[in-house]
């Protein structure tokens, strides 16, 4: 497990900014900062559009916020902030606070080249459970296609920690991988030439369309074998869901739905 490791001291937004604000953008990525996770995420106009889906969820759900806090810097916390792009987007828009906490080196080292010079931006080379110190004071604690990369015993031990925390909101998005909506995703991933439907063989990607997910290897720190409904009552043992929408056709069931975004909040 990599250790608590701080590449940007902990700054405060608010000073030297007017408030409503958001600070001046730091340098945008370059070529050199490619990858082929961002590449993947990009690889062609439907990819990319079901990819933004999340983010464009999340700007809307800022907006009502940021005016709720007036002058007052939202602070957010991100668990696997990769290569920061929730920073890029959020910080173009509204006046933030914002940490990042992602375990990957590489992540953290091109999130670094690109953001770290920035005075309200702060990078943690660790793992949520290392540091639940992070989540107090937070207004929103943000987790984008990241719990399903977390063993589920440390995603309990993670949200446990926020609901003690008390932030205003969770907000948080996975994968789904089981029901008829793997068989439409695994299907088109294959004839459009993605790379996602490589995870599985046929038989787990039929049988996972089946909720059979008994004939599957158990879960670890991929796609195959993740199952949303326990993540769901994970969140909802410890904190009221307030909304779950489901992306990209919010009408239609969870079951034909190719990701989950879910908008939760402390109990009374």
């Amino acid at each position: 497990m990599a250790p608590n490791l701080a590449l940007s001291p902990t700054q405060n937004p608010a000073q030297n900014r007017p408030p409503n604000m958001a600070p001046e953008a730091p340098t945008p990525a370059t070529a050199a900062d490619d990858n082929e996770y961002e590449r993947n995420q990009r690889y062609n106009a439907l990819v990319a559009w079901l990819h933004s889906l999340r983010y464009r969820r999340i700007v809307r759900l800022f907006a009502g916020l940021a005016a709720a806090a007036g002058e007052r810097p939202l602070r957010v916390v991100e668990i696997g902030c990769g290569h920061g792009k929730l920073f890029a987007v959020l910080n173009q828009r509204f006046a933030i606070d914002y940490t990042g906490i992602e375990l990957e080196a590489d992540y953290v080292a091109a999130a670094h080249r690109r953001y770290g010079d920035a005075p309200n931006f702060t990078l943690l080379h660790a793992s949520a459970t290392r540091v639940p110190e992070c989540f107090a004071g937070a207004d929103v604690i943000v987790a984008l296609e990241t719990f399903e990369h977390i063993p589920e015993h440390e995603v309990v031990r993670v949200i446990e920690a926020i609901a003690a925390a008390r932030p205003r909101l969770l907000v948080c998005s996975v994968p789904v991988e089981i029901g008829p909506a793997i068989w439409l995703k695994n299907l088109g991933s294959l004839l459009t030439g993605y790379v996602r439907h490589r995870e599985y063989s046929w038989t787990e990607t039929f049988w996972a369309g089946l909720y059979q997910l008994d004939r599957l290897p158990p879960h670890g720190t991929g796609h195959k074998g993740f199952d949303w409904r326990w993540l769901a009552q994970t969140i909802r043992h410890n904190l009221q869901i307030l909304r779950l929408y489901r992306l990209p056709v919010p009408v239609l069931p969870a079951a034909f739905a190719f990701s989950l975004f879910f908008v939760a909040a402390p109990r009374d």
